[in-house]
């Protein structure tokens, strides 16, 4: 079946086209609102700007498909295989994209708000620029069964997750640069070896997550949800964490030079051999927290709380800790 029996066939009313064999079609700018491709082999096929408002390309293959500024807000892609295929700044808005392969698939630009990703693999996808506010990427459960979104070395840099559903997701390696994360939830996520320059995590709830090894100069965790996040050996300089909360969070071997940590909660953390040097700690809560060979050089301590802290190795050249309370429940004057 060739381009224009499909468009005649559609414009007379014909909307199903399950399992036909399409690869290579050209249904460029074509207005196929609601059509069904469900199963049908569309490999190579061209769908540059078309309107493809609520189809249905169910465990269709549209592996090396063209997408370009084409519209499937509230299409159903479930099962689909998108392998490589080219979305770039297409339009997928409320789009059903359960359980489909988007493996090296080109996302440039495109808008996701609102997108059903769950079990999605979208490894080495392309992401950068698109926006993903509200799209649900959580883990799945059924049963026994568990299936995660997986975004692993994914280019998500400056994306727009504002919101979006993220818990269990598998991000190692990905590059979220600049991205915004704000509000998201990341509940138990693997972000090891992450790049979070410059990004945005204010709010962000990241209990439970594997942030081990990330470089997150320069970001904002302003009143983040950290209870538990492994940073072990992760670069924090200059980040703000102002108000997160960090308690029983295991910090070891990280760089937190000149980091704003005011007013956080650190109770129970491991900050054992950190370097802190020149970070504000004012008002922040360490009680019981292990600072064994912890590098707090010219840091700031001021009123901050060290109730039962193990303090007794770290390096304190010239920090202030005037008004914190100490170890032994004394107050710094």
């Amino acid at each position: 079946m060739n381009a224009q029996t499909v468009i005649s066939q559609y414009r007379s009313g014909r909307v199903d086209f399950t399992q036909h064999q399409l690869n290579q079609i050209n249904l460029r700018h074509q207005d196929l609102i609601g059509i069904i491709f469900k199963e049908a082999q569309l490999f190579e096929a061209n769908f540059m700007l078309a309107f493809l408002n609520r189809a249905n390309f169910k465990g269709a293959n549209l592996s090396k498909a063209f997408f370009q500024g084409a519209n499937l807000s509230q299409a159903n892609l479930s099962g689909a295989n998108l392998q490589r295929t080219d979305l770039h700044g297409a339009i997928l808005m409320g789009a059903n994209l359960t359980q489909a392969n988007l493996g090296l698939a080109v996302l440039t630009d495109a808008n996701l708000m609102n997108a059903d990703l769950r079990g999605a693999n979208l490894d080495r996808c392309f992401l950068r620029g698109a926006c993903l506010r509200g799209a649900n990427l959580r883990e799945e459960r059924k049963g026994q069964s568990q299936k995660i979104t997986s975004l692993r070395g994914a280019d998500l840099r400056y994306t727009d997750l504002l919101g979006a559903n993220m818990s269990g997701v598998d991000l190692s390696q990905a590059n979220l640069q600049g991205a915004n994360l704000s509000e998201a939830n990341l509940r138990k996520a693997n972000l090891s070896q992450t790049n979070l320059e410059d990004a945005q995590l204010s709010g962000t709830i990241l209990s439970d997550a594997n942030l081990q090894g990330v470089n997150a100069r320069k970001s904002i965790w302003k009143g983040a949800k950290l209870q538990r996040a492994d940073f072990t050996g992760s670069c924090l300089d200059y980040a703000n964490l102002s108000q997160a909360n960090l308690s029983e969070a295991k910090l070891k071997k990280a760089s937190l030079i000149k980091a704003n940590l005011d007013k956080c909660r650190l109770n129970k953390a491991d900050l054992g051999r950190a370097n802190l040097s020149e970070a504000s700690l004012m008002e922040a809560l360490l009680i019981e927290a292990y600072l064994g060979r912890t590098n707090l050089t010219e840091a700031r301590l001021c009123n901050a709380v060290l109730t039962h802290a193990e303090l007794s190795s770290a390096i304190l050249m010239d920090a202030d800790l005037k008004g914190a309370t100490l170890p032994d429940g004394s107050i710094q004057s």
